[in-house]
């Protein structure tokens, strides 16, 4: 069997460590203003469902994996309701850009900003009552090794939340999905932010990630007792709620 070409759509989009930070050191400065423009403004929505469906609690602790530019973060600690939220990546420049950001906002809850791998956490366990990823666990090359890390330390009763693209399955929706991700997205990449690669290895990732149910049933292999996932945009974006 011959080895996979590299522009092979699955190898594309495949992540590996040197893959994601590169990608998203890269992409950092441009982050926030491509993510309004390329969903159209409704990452906004999107991000408050999950806040909604957190079952965030007065004093919970709560950890943000792949926090990115912290943008899930801050909404979460918005509620007034944690008293710590841990804001990691494993990717720098996201995280200094996250770090700036928060030194205009106000609330009582703390942040806290620590370089961390979603895939192997230094926490100890039963550390958090939240732990949410948004767009950041199919960046994961190990993405089941993340499933077993949000569980191990997640104290019992606690909810894990994944917000995620997917490929969306709707006969009339996909075709419009994928020429929008796979053509526009790169296109707008390379003319916004001057890196049409970066813009065309996110389009693959989300090509390569698996339906929710698969996904569902990796939580559950992970110990995760009770998941359920909720579809939006037609189902191309799924927030997946598992609680241990």
């Amino acid at each position: 069997m011959s080895a996979p070409r590299a522009s092979d759509p699955a190898e594309a989009g495949r992540p590996t460590t040197e893959k994601v930070r590169g990608v998203f050191g890269r992409i950092a400065r441009r982050y926030d203003a491509m993510n309004s423009i390329m969903s159209l403004g409704l990452h906004h929505r999107w991000r408050r469902r999950t806040v909604a469906e957190a079952g965030l609690t007065p004093g919970s602790i709560v950890l943000d994996v792949a926090a990115g530019t912290g943008d899930l973060a801050f909404a979460l600690a918005g509620t007034g309701l944690p008293r710590r939220v841990f804001a990691t990546d494993f990717v720098p420049e996201m995280l200094d850009i996250a770090k700036a950001k928060a030194e205009s906002l106000p609330g009582p809850t703390e942040l806290v900003f620590e370089m961390q791998d979603g895939q192997a956490l230094t926490y100890a366990d039963e550390s958090f009552d939240v732990v949410t990823v948004s767009f950041g666990i199919r960046n994961m090359p190990d993405r089941r090794a993340g499933f077993r890390e949000a569980f191990r330390v997640l104290r019992p009763g606690g909810r894990y939340l994944i917000l995620e693209f997917t490929a969306p399955r709707s006969a009339w929706f996909r075709p419009f999905f994928r020429l929008y991700t796979g053509t526009v997205v790169p296109l707008l990449g390379a003319l916004l932010a001057g890196d049409r690669a970066s813009y065309q290895y996110l389009n693959d990732s989300i090509m390569q990630f698996p339906p929710p149910e698969r996904v569902a049933e990796e939580l559950r292999e992970a110990g995760f007792a009770v998941v359920r996932w909720v579809p939006m945009l037609f189902g191309a974006v799924n927030l997946h709620v598992a609680t241990k």
